[in-house]
């Protein structure tokens, strides 16, 4: 019986000692996730849900070892507007932005459009599909994660995930051109790539 207490006692010492680690690990891993990212600021044009279109400095998040890696959570929520000096002047709930576009520090254009309370991305803004990702953000460290899905010009949703890859997605999507299908099941489907076959899609008759 002492031997077993003796051995309780000892559990006991390894979860009070352990503990304290794995929220100090914790908090330490959020510190680190949110100081690798600095403030910059980009000019963008917004259009509100009632029309009014402004042009206007807005302040953005970016990593700390990539400069020109944008963190979506500074303004998919909420945009804080900015004036010369970067002092804040005005915040603008996503809720009441109908369209945000901006030119990246890799010189490509963004569009974001409302989703509800939030912003999500259009990745592609073609005539017969459009490519959204809707924009989340975890609980436990805050990166940002993406919920990829397809809309057709009828507005039918093809979303793509764990259960459903691009390829069986874009196959389903376009399959009112086969002459599209040998491209599709050959190509290492990267964001660019996917891109091109949608474009394709778009300029064939």
């Amino acid at each position: 019986m002492g031997v077993m207490k003796s051995h309780i006692y000892k559990l006991a010492e390894i979860n009070i000692n352990h503990t304290p680690m794995k929220n100090t690990f914790t908090i330490l891993f959020i510190l680190s996730f949110s100081l690798s990212f600095s403030q910059k600021y980009l000019d963008a044009n917004i259009i509100k849900m009632n029309n009014d279109t402004i042009n206007a400095t807005i302040e953005i998040s970016t990593n700390m070892f990539n400069k020109k890696l944008i963190n979506e959570s500074s303004f998919y929520r909420m945009l804080i507007l900015v004036d010369k000096n970067g002092e804040k002047k005005e915040k603008i709930k996503a809720a009441d932005v109908k369209e945000l576009k901006f030119t990246d520090f890799d010189q490509k254009q963004q569009l974001y459009v409302n989703n509800g309370k939030a912003l999500k991305k259009v990745v592609y803004n073609g005539a017969k599909i459009k490519w959204y990702w809707d924009i989340s953000q975890n609980l436990y460290d805050g990166s940002i994660q993406h919920s990829e899905y397809l809309v057709d010009d009828k507005g039918i949703k093809y979303k793509m995930g764990l259960f459903k890859g691009k390829k069986s997605t874009l196959l389903e999507i376009t399959k009112s051109k086969p002459e599209l299908v040998a491209e599709i099941e050959n190509t290492v489907l990267s964001n660019e790539n996917m891109i091109h076959i949608l474009e394709k899609y778009e300029n064939l008759q």
